[in-house]
């Protein structure tokens, strides 16, 4: 019932549009209980489940229950308006209409706010990995004060409505300016596409040149020995790893040698950085985890210019369990792995036809003695451009914004896997980065604020004979999540293969709970010279500091 109520849903608010959906709910009967409100461009209806008093104070680590008691059967999306000076930890207790027996806590976490706080999310059921695919009865709302101080709280309406995660069209995008991007719902939100449509009249092309190498490049199809595409996503997407994303850490639990320790957190053993394995630490990954178990949507929402997207990340070394063995055979995939107690945050921008990236995270596991980790590491983002844009490339000089001192790193076809020969910039004064081809075309990305950039390569070569350039139909993401995505054009598709470029503008903190982490990128496609340039605009502008990376500090 459920998926068929989600189907008519989305049906309406394509083919009809939001005022048509609104004229047909008013047909269908709207009773007094329901209210409609706008979300981005759509227009969502709720209907109130809860009409008790809300008001009441809580003592530290003291708990309030309020009494649902509702079947929700085909509503998956809650909202809850309320008033709190506190942190606060939420679980919802639901279960299935078809088995009462079959019951459901999930948990949810609302920060403190001098102004009314309206919460919103979908409940985990739009993913493989889901843990409440089913029509539920909401049994219960219970919220727990996290603060030393007591809480005053008021919960002013609790709501549901029959709001889904799109079944089918799982990558949401945005044009405009000559760039199209475009953010993957099954994927966590990350930025998963990144298309300069046009430039000067000419196609930014994939092709195979005469050297058999995989050449991505403005008008490349003149000339070249095999022609692939003119619709070119120049980010790599191979799996849940990849794409442009936030990625945290933190050092709680045991070791690389050991699964325990402190703070309650058990390490999970993983393959990424080493075919023996070792017990990775705490790592929120927006796309999904190591073996592809999704991340939860909490909430999204499209406008004209942004998409925003909220998730619960999942924790990367998750995917696998060690039995008994210590050999890779020994070892198996994770039912639904580790969905962490953390939100990140993207509101995707299009701007002076560059994308704007803001990004926010906040970790509300209740680690104990953080204040006693060591720093560690932290991708701002993690960011995976295709491998024909295989040029790195970054300002070192004295002279920072001189556009006429062209003082490079320049590192053609960067050698080396970037997790055991990884390239290392220190030195950056103009605060960014790019992935070029052979004619200085590709893809730069400005932060402020970072430490320093981590980069590398995999399976470095572009010859299509090369290990990896030739996998692109073997990927989860041109099989088991293509989706709406463009399918592969032929095994060289460069976004779908396992080889890749790879920068990780990178801060060594400490992760604090409770307390937000916030910066801002932005990525332009288009040549050195002329990106630097607009990069040089937005730093005189002062436009973006990214002073909320210190906020660990």
């Amino acid at each position: 019932m459920k998926r068929k109520i989600a189907a008519i849903s989305l049906l309406c608010a394509v083919v009809m549009g939001a005022s048509s959906c609104s004229i047909l709910s008013g047909l269908l009967g709207k009773d007094s209980s329901e209210s409609s409100s706008m979300i981005g461009t759509e227009e969502v209806t709720f209907k109130n489940v809860y009409t008790g008093t809300g008001e009441f104070a809580l003592e530290k680590e003291a708990v309030k229950t309020l009494d649902i008691n509702k079947d929700i059967s085909g509503n998956e999306y809650v909202k809850i308006t309320l008033e709190s000076n506190v942190n606060l930890y939420g679980e919802y207790k639901y279960s299935d209409v078809n088995n009462a027996g079959k019951v459901v806590v999930e948990p949810f976490y609302i920060e403190p706010s001098s102004k009314e706080i309206v919460f919103k999310q979908f409940f985990d059921a739009f993913r493989p990995n889901a843990i409440g695919d089913f029509d539920k009865k909401l049994i219960s709302i219970t919220f727990k004060n996290l603060d030393d101080k007591v809480a005053s709280v008021n919960v002013k309406d609790i709501s549901v409505a029959n709001r889904v995660v799109p079944e089918l069209e799982k990558e949401i995008y945005l044009e405009k300016g000559g760039l199209k991007v475009g953010a993957d719902l099954a994927m966590g939100g990350t930025l998963s596409y990144l298309e300069k449509t046009g430039y000067g009249g000419e196609t930014v092309d994939e092709v195979i040149d005469q050297n058999d190498n995989v050449t991505i490049g403005v008008n490349a199809k003149k000339g070249a020995k095999q022609f692939l595409s003119s619709s070119v996503n120049l980010i790599n997407i191979c799996d849940a790893g990849r794409e442009f994303q936030q990625s945290y850490y933190a050092d709680v639990g045991g070791s690389k040698e050991e699964a325990t320790g402190a703070n309650g957190y058990d390490r999970r053993w993983s393959f990424t950085a080493n075919k023996k394995g070792y017990y990775w630490p705490y790592n929120p990954v927006q796309g999904g985890d190591e073996v592809c178990n999704l991340s939860q949507i909490i909430d999204y929402e499209v406008s004209d210019n942004a998409i925003y997207v909220k998730v619960r990340a999942m924790d990367w070394a998750n995917g696998y369990a060690r039995s008994e063995y210590a050999d890779l055979e020994g070892y198996e995939a994770v039912k639904n792995g580790r969905t962490t107690k953390s939100y990140i945050e993207n509101t995707y921008t299009i701007k002076g036809g560059m994308l704007y990236v803001d990004n926010r995270f906040i970790d509300w596991n209740g680690f104990t003695d953080m204040e006693e980790l060591p720093l560690h590491t932290l991708e701002i983002p993690a960011a995976y451009v295709v491998h024909p844009l295989s040029n790195y490339v970054c300002y070192t000089g004295d002279n920072a914004w001189d556009l006429g001192d062209t003082s490079y790193d320049r590192q053609p076809d960067l050698p080396g896997w970037w997790l055991e020969n990884s390239h290392v910039n220190k030195q950056h004064p103009e605060d960014w980065f790019a992935w070029v081809n052979d004619e200085d075309f590709g893809v730069g990305v400005y932060i402020p604020n970072a430490s320093h950039y981590i980069s590398g390569r995999n399976n470095f070569g572009r010859n299509i004979e090369h290990e990896n350039n030739k996998d692109a139909m073997k990927s989860k993401m041109a099989t088991d999540y293509l989706y709406n995505k463009k399918a592969p054009t032929s095994d060289y598709t460069s976004c779908y293969v396992g080889n890749t470029s790879y920068t990780a503008p990178v801060v060594d903190v400490r992760m604090k709970e409770y307390v937000p982490l916030s910066y801002t990128y932005v990525v332009a496609v288009d040549y050195l010279s002329v990106f630097r340039a607009s990069f040089k605009d937005i730093d005189e502008s002062g436009a973006i500091t990214n002073k909320g990376l210190e906020a660990w500090n």
